[in-house]
């Protein structure tokens, strides 16, 4: 199509073996303003441009620009102007197309969800594969970065999570947990630092349920999760959870879990106050299975121990617990300090241990929803055979990979252009 002066803008899709399509062409509207140029009196009109009636801004020639789309590599055609006033050149069309930068924004949305799910290598070739287009890892790589930069912007100005979370059903939840990647720092050492990960739900209260039912009662999956996860300090994450709990909008919450670790419930006391803690069923039943081993080894009598025991952990928390162990005597010095030892972790959970109300209430005691965060959240994707990251590089990929993980990506880019 030849360019005429109502159509000096066009884009024309290069030669590809996956893509063939004629030529695109796309005609501006009049607008009153040039957006890609910041001033403190208004821009003429692109018609008054195009028949060149100011000297304020003129057309000035024609140039081409490759990008690339989730329809294959296209060359755009178009013309920009220059402001005598402000000294600055534009181009009109990108803005209004949403093409400032090299890739459009469908396609970054793309390539940076392969980023999240698969490593850059095995991104690319399924970008080739799905959409045929085809970027090097590198590029991929450093694409999949720089938008997730962006989308950690835009979240403050995003009211899509906090609308989720409300108008999901069922009671409020926090769980917290850590688990390690390998980091190549700035001096080129390597070293493998903590992730800390972090989650709020919603779910339903599931029926009332006795202790010898914990194993087979059904509990609701959560109605709506939003999930995070980073490298920092335990201060830098605890004012990460204040700031994601007041995004969500969270005044309290019904339940927090973890694993025992002394910096998880010093965190969740200081972003919550006071509130009902749990200890996670599965650490405390390790603690009482390492013991068991301890006093009798691996065959049938460890077995019967370990039903026990875990139905007195269930029933009667830390108390019954303290009574089976003290229970015990004539043991000699390695069994005697596998039993102090449970005896130490349970008595320092103590105000944790009261599973068996939690139970009748209809409220998780596992928390195998974070732990579930930190092997399918961060292990699967960042902790693959040779990866090695730089800090800041991590706590971008988390950032992806806890939206994909939380099923928050559509609302991440609600707000993102």
């Amino acid at each position: 199509m030849p360019k005429t002066a109502e159509s000096p803008n066009r884009i024309k899709r290069l030669p590809s073996s996956k893509h063939s399509s004629k030529p695109l062409s796309i005609k501006l509207l009049n607008s009153k303003r040039t957006p890609a140029i910041p001033r403190n009196r208004p821009l003429p009109t692109l018609s008054s441009l195009r028949n060149n009636k100011t000297g304020d801004a003129r057309k000035k020639s024609e140039g081409k620009k490759d990008i690339t789309t989730v329809h294959g590599h296209l060359t755009l055609e178009r013309c920009y102007r220059y402001c005598s006033h402000c000294e600055q050149y534009s181009f009109p069309v990108e803005v209004t197309l949403g093409l400032a930068t090299l890739y459009s924004t469908h396609l970054t949305r793309l390539a940076t969800r392969c980023c999240g799910l698969w490593s850059y290598e095995v991104a690319a070739d399924n970008l080739d594969e799905l959409a045929g287009i085809r970027l090097s890892h590198t590029t991929i790589g450093k694409i999949a970065n720089e938008t997730a930069g962006k989308i950690a912007v835009k979240m403050d100005d995003n009211p899509a999570f906090r609308d989720a979370f409300q108008k999901a059903k069922g009671e409020s939840e926090f769980y917290l947990d850590g688990t390690f990647v390998h980091i190549l720092n700035a001096d080129g050492t390597r070293e493998w630092n903590e992730m800390k990960v972090a989650a709020f739900a919603k779910r339903l209260l599931a029926e009332s349920a006795l202790p010898v039912e914990w194993g087979t009662r059904l509990l609701p999956n959560p109605s709506v999760v939003y999930a995070f996860a980073s490298i920092s300090c335990k201060e830098d994450f605890q004012e990460r959870c204040n700031i994601e709990r007041r995004r969500l909008g969270i005044g309290s919450i019904s339940s927090a879990l973890g694993d025992g670790a002394k910096w998880i419930w010093n965190i969740i006391r200081e972003v919550f106050g006071k509130t009902d803690e749990c200890l996670d069923i599965y650490h405390a039943l390790e603690h009482v299975a390492a013991c068991g081993k301890a006093l009798h080894g691996s065959g049938s009598d460890f077995t019967d121990w370990l039903d026990k025991m875990r139905l007195v952990l269930l029933s009667e928390g830390f108390a019954g617990m303290e009574r089976e162990l003290s229970a015990l005597k004539s043991l000699d010095e390695d069994k005697q300090e596998g039993v102090q030892s449970l005896r130490d972790y349970l008595r320092g959970n103590a105000e944790r241990l009261h599973d068996a109300e939690r139970l009748a209430l209809g409220r998780p005691i596992g928390s195998g929803l974070i732990e579930g965060a930190c092997k399918n959240l961060v292990g699967r994707r960042m902790k693959q055979t040779g990866a090695c990251w730089r800090v800041e590089r991590a706590n971008r990929m988390a950032l992806v990979c806890s939206l994909l993980y939380a099923k928050q990506w559509k609302n991440a880019w609600k707000n993102t252009n």
